[in-house]
């Protein structure tokens, strides 16, 4: 039982971490796993309690089981976006015909947000300020 408890935190650490390289899919991870469990004589409702599992994000740690705490992926400090910095609210009041340049221009340069945009005029101002 221990063998396919480790089986399952590395099929975690995969789902979470796409740590893959050992394996082509998860179909394959979910393969072997079937073939441990069937070794270990374990329940077919234990084993969809365990598949059914890997979809819990390793934000949620308390609804893990004690062997998943302990993976590489729970409970990461890295889990999430990175910050960039310090955040605050604005409003900004432009003419119409400078937010319709604003617009087509994120368009253009395929940003994601005005955010994203604005950050990047702010930064590039400062870097080439110092």
């Amino acid at each position: 039982m221990l063998e396919l408890l480790d089986f399952h935190k590395k099929m975690y650490d995969a789902r979470w971490n796409g740590e893959k390289d050992l394996y082509m899919t998860m179909e394959l991870l979910e393969t072997e796993f079937m073939t441990l469990a069937s070794k270990n004589n374990v329940s077919y409702e234990k084993v969809n309690e365990m598949l059914e599992q890997l979809y819990i994000p390793p934000y949620k740690y308390n609804l893990l089981p004690e062997h998943l705490r302990h993976s590489n992926s729970a409970k990461r400090e890295s889990a999430g976006r990175p910050s960039l910095g310090i955040t605050k609210k604005l409003s900004l009041t432009l003419p119409k015909d400078i937010w319709d340049k604003i617009e087509k221009e994120i368009e253009e340069k395929e940003l994601k947000s005005m955010s994203a945009y604005l950050r990047r005029m702010i930064l590039n101002h400062y870097k080439n300020t110092r």
